[in-house]
């Protein structure tokens, strides 16, 4: 299956993005309630996967304009 490539992106931007902060946010309201030790951890590897996401959408966004620029 080909996907287009709006669909791809968008796809792409969820998965790297939305998701992890999502994860990170849930975490963090969990592990300010509780104070347990697992919600902690889960809210340190969700921000560390929120982060990666962060820097690589980054990259991609600079990636696409440097190819951009080498069209013209």
């Amino acid at each position: 299956m080909k996907l287009p490539d709006k669909v791809y992106n968008v796809l792409k931007w969820i998965m790297i993005l939305a998701v992890p902060l999502a994860t990170f946010v849930t975490s963090l309201i969990v592990s300010i309630q509780t104070g347990d030790i697992t919600a902690i951890i889960t809210t340190v590897i969700s921000g560390l996967g929120t982060l990666a996401g962060a820097i690589i959408k980054a990259s991609d966004v600079e990636y696409q304009k440097e190819l951009k620029e080498a069209k013209k």
